[in-house]
């Protein structure tokens, strides 16, 4: 579904990526791991085209992205959510992922003043479709609540949500479990399970291991720019470069 070829990116000198491959399987979870620096967010920076390699391939379905603007590569159904959740401080959780869709519509702004058979029709189709996505992701019962008044982990389904709202295929995950105790890690792990019930395919940058190897069909471990290893998460554990790199005696 997704395939970086012979990718190098150079910040000022440094090699943020160096020679980089990776392949993603539809349908899939897939962890990318590795020390800090490795090289994880430029990674993502250049999949959703925040920048251009300066050399090498990106494939997602089939159509060459890597000099794609950021909005032609979402418009492909690629999404992102960052560490840092990034959610609306006066919309409420429907609202969030109403907003989400009206993109998808034809709608004008006079059509929506005027109340036109258009409009109402399509505002008809939003609301059954919210819905439909707060019950799938366990929001029902927040439909009405500020999105930024929710905890943590509730926040991040949000985030889930509104990707789905939207079209969104392939995620990318930024730790999504980054501040989360026990119970909410174990329920956000069950949450991107059910992203992938749901058709999307999941790339996800994660320090805790117990995460990685609990829901990954296959990682990649990159360290200086490069992968220096790839495969299940019982031949990762046992791989010496990663153990050497990253995961320690």
């Amino acid at each position: 579904m997704l395939s970086l070829s012979h990718i190098y990116f150079n910040y000022g000198g440094v090699h943020a990526a160096s020679d980089l491959n990776l392949e993603v399987e539809k349908g899939s979870i897939t962890s990318l791991i590795g020390p800090n620096g490795a090289g994880k967010t430029t990674t993502f920076n250049l999949i959703c085209g925040e920048i251009h390699p300066h050399q090498g391939k990106i494939f997602f379905m089939g159509t060459e992205i890597d000099r794609l603007p950021p909005h032609q590569i979402a418009a492909l159904g690629v999404s992102r959510t960052f560490q840092n959740i990034r959610l609306f401080s006066s919309l409420t959780v429907k609202e969030h992922i109403a907003v989400s869709q009206y993109i998808r519509y034809r709608s004008s702004l006079i059509n929506s003043i005027l109340e036109a058979p258009l409009y109402r029709e399509e505002k008809k189709i939003v609301s059954r479709r919210t819905n439909e996505i707060m019950e799938k992701v366990g929001l029902e019962d927040y439909a009405n609540e500020p999105a930024i008044n929710l905890p943590y982990g509730l926040q991040r389904r949000v985030e889930f949500a509104r990707a789905m709202a939207v079209g969104t295929v392939f995620m990318l995950l930024d730790e999504p479990t980054a501040g989360m105790n026990i119970q909410e890690s174990n329920e956000m792990m069950e949450m991107i399970r059910t992203l992938t019930d749901f058709g999307m395919t999941i790339l996800l940058v994660e320090h805790d291991m117990k995460v990685v190897m609990s829901i990954s069909a296959k990682v990649w471990v990159m360290d200086q720019g490069m992968i220096i290893a790839s495969g299940t998460p019982d031949e990762i554990k046992k791989d010496p470069c990663v153990i050497k790199a990253y995961l320690g005696e």
